[in-house]
């Protein structure tokens, strides 16, 4: 009688147990996924940063530069280094008016 007892009571612990970790990865998953669709969006709004300064050519700009190097500084990707650098800017620009995340200044 004991024996069964006994038995049965090591069944529910160890089912009690089982919940208590099922429990701890259903908090860790939505955790995950809280984050990975904070993540969805930073990805989608840098994207779209990045097709809104698509059209910032610098080279067409400056005339006083001579037609070989504007060809040289749009090979070498002028344009998109310009739109990267504003992008960032304007990214650091939005962080700065969040509180708490001033990231050093």
């Amino acid at each position: 009688m004991l024996d069964t007892i006994a038995y049965y009571w090591n069944l529910f612990v160890d089912f009690l147990y089982s919940c208590i970790l099922s429990l701890g990865e259903i908090i860790k998953d939505v955790l995950i996924w809280c984050v990975d669709g904070l993540m969805i969006m930073a990805i989608t709004a840098v994207d779209g940063l990045g097709s809104l300064f698509g059209s910032l050519n610098v080279v067409q700009y400056v005339d006083a530069i001579p037609p070989e190097t504007k060809n040289m500084l749009a090979l070498i990707g002028i344009n998109e280094a310009s739109s990267m650098i504003v992008s960032a800017i304007i990214i650091r620009l939005i962080l700065q008016l969040i509180p708490f995340v001033r990231f050093g200044s």
